[in-house]
């Protein structure tokens, strides 16, 4: 971090933790008067916020990735991005009921992030159904199977049901069952 010029720490960004909402912290702790290196020593003790981009392990064996909090396209993103990179040999699972709030952009936004998903997840588990035709349309070109259930509690149930030690499972979003 470079603060009026001069480097203050490098550090590696923290997941669930948007470096731009960090940055933005920082810069107000120094317009306030705050030392800048007594501002990085906190950096390394910033939690995450709750259900963004959370890692568990499950008593099943099972690690859970949470993104639960909210879904928007960039945050999507970086979900998938650290479901595809966790160290397992296993299976990855996409659980989600898709991105709502988005306009225009609203299909093909949740297309886009199905196909992604799809490139590496062997299941995509749609919840309810505002989004199921763009998420299935989405994953048609990748190698996921498209599971749908009515319910987030039917969701746990197959992931419970269909993963083990070794797999990894991603809960994008946290709607209700519909979004009217």
């Amino acid at each position: 971090i470079v603060v009026r010029g001069e480097t203050v720490l490098l550090t590696i960004p923290i997941p669930g933790v948007q470096p731009t909402n960090l940055a933005c912290a920082l810069a107000a702790g120094v317009a306030v008067g705050v030392d800048p290196r007594a501002l990085a020593t906190r950096i390394p003790h910033i939690a995450p916020v709750a259900h963004r981009l959370t890692v568990a392990s499950a008593p099943s064996g099972v690690l859970v990735v949470d993104d639960t909090y909210n879904a928007n396209p960039a945050g999507a993103g970086a979900a998938l991005e650290l479901l595809a990179s966790l160290p397992i040999d296993g299976r990855r699972v996409v659980v989600t009921p898709g991105m709502i709030e988005l306009g225009t952009r609203q299909r093909t936004e949740n297309e886009a992030f199905a196909g992604a998903a799809a490139t590496f997840a062997t299941a995509l588990v749609v919840i309810g159904r505002t989004n199921v035709a763009a998420l299935r349309r989405g994953a048609a070109g990748g190698g996921a199977d498209v599971v749908r259930v009515p319910t987030r509690e039917r969701a746990v149930e197959w992931v419970r049901g269909a993963l083990g030690h070794g797999d990894a499972v991603l809960y994008e979003n946290d709607l209700p069952d519909h979004y009217p």
